[in-house]
């Protein structure tokens, strides 16, 4: 089962609930693993410890051009969705920016003297932290890469070959192709939120995508007593459940930034997670 831990921003605790998730599921006996699925800024693995048990690098396609076949018809550059060729006939030059190039391959296939060969290039790699079963699997992208998916793609494929039962997916910010590659898989999603103006309308555009992605999901409601009334009422409105409510406090900001998982120092948040997990998995697995 996959449950993906999603958010329309940045800062409002996909990684707090996820780590702390893992920890209680862990110690229910239950079999999880989780994907750190932010890939431009990983950080789980401040939360969930293991050695490292392997570093997989992850490659896209990445054409290169033997010059000695072109004639420099220019067919290339015009099917190139992407600038990623640059040619210019009357100077005989020609050069592909590996930097634009979305591995599309198109300039392979219409290219008339088959000029073009395969090549790859690194985009990021997947790191397996673990001690006897794997714990945690990274994305990580290169610095100047232009997509994380793939790197993303890769990430929760390898999780989803593991012995673990449950697939925790801690989702990228917004709700772009990022979120939507993350949260294609899941069986369902957690949308962690905070009160405020700029919440809610992060939230309605992720709730939008989840529904016509037909996902199932729930709310959780981080720093839930800001005092941002309209949250709830929204939430109401729409008929979206609340699964759970953290409150706003020092203790858990504090522990939190020290690299805590909360849910072992304050038994109120381990109740709260235990009580989140009866609404997401089943009944039977939840007081394994």
């Amino acid at each position: 089962m996959k449950i993906a831990i999603a958010s329309g921003k940045g800062g409002t605790g996909k990684t707090f609930l996820t780590s702390n998730l893992y920890y209680v599921m862990k110690h229910l006996g239950l079999r999880v693993a989780t994907v750190d699925c932010d890939a431009e800024v990983p950080n789980a693995s401040v939360f969930i410890h293991g050695a490292v048990q392997d570093e997989s690098p992850v490659r896209v396609l990445c054409p290169e051009i033997d010059t000695s076949k072109c004639v420099y018809c220019a067919r290339c550059a015009d099917v190139c969705k992407f600038n990623a060729i640059t040619c210019i006939p009357k100077l005989h030059y020609i050069k592909l920016l590996p930097d634009l190039c979305h591995g599309c391959g198109a300039c392979l296939v219409e290219c008339p003297q088959q000029a073009f060969k395969r090549g790859w290039k690194v985009i990021g790699k997947v790191t397996t932290y673990g001690d006897e079963q794997p714990t945690l699997y990274e994305a990580r992208l290169n610095e100047g890469e232009h997509s994380p998916v793939r790197v993303i793609r890769d990430a929760i494929f390898r999780g989803a070959k593991s012995e673990a039962d449950y697939l925790l997916l801690d989702a990228p910010p917004g709700c772009s192709c990022p979120f939507v590659n993350t949260v294609s898989d899941a069986d369902r999603v957690i949308l962690i939120t905070e009160p405020t103006p700029f919440g809610l309308s992060d939230l309605k555009h992720t709730v939008e995508v989840l529904r016509q992605m037909g996902k199932s999901f729930g709310v959780v409601i981080n720093r839930a007593d800001l005092g941002f009334r309209q949250m709830k009422e929204w939430l109401a409105e729409e008929n979206i459940p609340v699964w759970a409510e953290i409150p706003y406090s020092h203790d858990i900001a504090s522990l939190y930034a020290q690299g805590e998982i909360v849910a072992v120092h304050l038994p109120q948040i381990e109740e709260l997670m235990h009580q989140l997990l009866q609404q997401i998995i089943p009944h039977e697995d939840s007081h394994h």
